[in-house]
């Protein structure tokens, strides 16, 4: 098992070097291509959708993975299922809103079509991440980054070949395109994973239970959504400009990158820690010695190189957001943290705990943000985030303590 664990981690870790290349190479092919105020629309759609997504998963994947790492066979099968059909339920309620979202919010109001097709791809990221609860449980993390890589990959290709200039309209539009054609390779990756995958019909019993599992995880990662990516863009946009977002857009998505290969490896422990496993406390030991390493090689290297990648990504007009990097570079010590000590206590039943965490946090990070950002800037944003990260990081720590206690 540990050593099953530790090729997956590696697979996870190689790939995401990968897709941060694509990323950054695709971050800045746009950011030349649309221009400092579409780019910060772009970031400003992408920033609050994400809100949306968040509503849509509502806390399925991670209880989903969680629910089915204990069962074996023909029952693991009925709850991806069933947990394929809640997910689509809550996927309804998400799209609901976003439409009552574009035609009601004034920040929509030049850019609603847009808006619209950007807000069809929920549909598809919701089945994406079906398909990862799958290969997730099955330790088929191979499978997983396979379709994290293809999506990106095939978006960046068509970018990189399109002869004509450029448009938001046809961004979201090829995202589209490019998630349909990565799910239908995902869906034949499905039928290699479980040959004896069959579709049954919507169970309400099971539903109903499992919501009631997974709502404080759902309003958790909604919480941490709101005060990761939309409160900060929302309040940048509405006190100091749309050319602002996309400085600090774009500071934002190189740390964003940089978090992921914690995400990633967390994912690949998540199932152990929620299984009967004997081996529990020597990963959870083995992974923070993991995280410190990276953590002390990459940080001193990602804040000599944040000139130099913000340069090559988006050129001199977004000098701005070197100075964003390197401060987002604190809150990446303790977001990394976060995620192993947030995981490990949703393993042992804390979604209760990291809900009311993830509400004193975001209520920090609004007044904060509110107090902040109309006086510094992006560079207050960036320090409030930081403090976010710290808190929220202080907290899930004494909550997994009082809970192993």
């Amino acid at each position: 098992m540990f050593k099953k664990t530790l090729l997956n981690t590696w697979v996870q870790i190689v790939a995401k070097v990968i897709t941060i290349l694509i990323s950054l190479v695709t971050t800045g092919l746009l950011t030349r291509k649309l221009g400092a105020s579409v780019y910060g629309s772009y970031t400003l759609v992408v920033s609050v959708f994400l809100l949306l997504d968040s509503i849509a998963d509502f806390g399925t994947k991670v209880m989903g993975v969680k629910e089915a790492a204990g069962k074996e066979g023909e029952e693991r099968n009925k709850i991806f299922v069933q947990v394929a059909w809640t997910r689509l339920l809550t996927t309804l309620l998400a799209f609901g809103l976003g439409i009552v979202l574009i035609f009601s919010w004034s920040g929509f109001r030049e850019i609603r079509i847009e808006a619209l097709v950007a807000l069809m791809m929920i549909w598809f990221t919701i089945v994406a991440g079906s398909l990862e609860i799958v290969f997730q449980t099955e330790l088929r993390m191979e499978l997983k980054v396979l379709m994290d890589i293809i999506f990106p990959l095939i978006f960046l290709i068509i970018l990189l070949f399109w002869p004509n200039l450029i448009s938001l309209m046809w961004v979201f539009g090829m995202y589209l395109l490019a998630r349909i054609l990565s799910l239908s390779i995902g869906w034949k990756l499905l039928k290699r994973v479980l040959k004896s995958f069959k579709l049954q019909l919507f169970n309400k019993k099971f539903v109903i239970k499992f919501l009631k599992e997974s709502w404080p995880m759902g309003v958790y990662m909604l919480i941490f959504t709101g005060y990761d990516r939309a409160i900060d863009s929302l309040m940048i946009d509405k006190f100091i400009g749309i050319k602002e977002v996309a400085f600090y857009g774009l500071a934002y998505k190189i740390y964003s990158n940089l978090v992921q290969p914690a995400y990633y490896f967390v994912n690949s422990i998540f199932p152990i820690l929620s299984g009967k496993s004997e081996n529990k406390k020597k990963i959870f030991k083995w992974a923070v010695i993991m995280l410190f390493g990276v953590l002390l090689l990459g940080i001193p290297i990602a804040y000599l190189l944040a000139p130099l990648a913000v340069k090559v990504l988006a050129g001199s007009d977004f000098q701005a957001s070197v100075t964003v990097l390197r401060i987002l570079l604190i809150p990446l010590f303790f977001a990394y943290i976060s995620h192993l000590v947030g995981f490990t206590l949703i393993a042992k039943g804390g979604q209760k705990q990291i809900l009311i965490l993830g509400l004193i946090t975001l209520s920090f990070n609004f007044v904060a943000n509110l107090l902040i950002i109309p006086k510094f800037g992006i560079i207050g944003a960036a320090w409030v985030t930081g403090a976010s990260e710290f808190l929220a990081c202080g907290l899930m720590i004494l909550a997994l303590k009082r809970k192993v206690s």
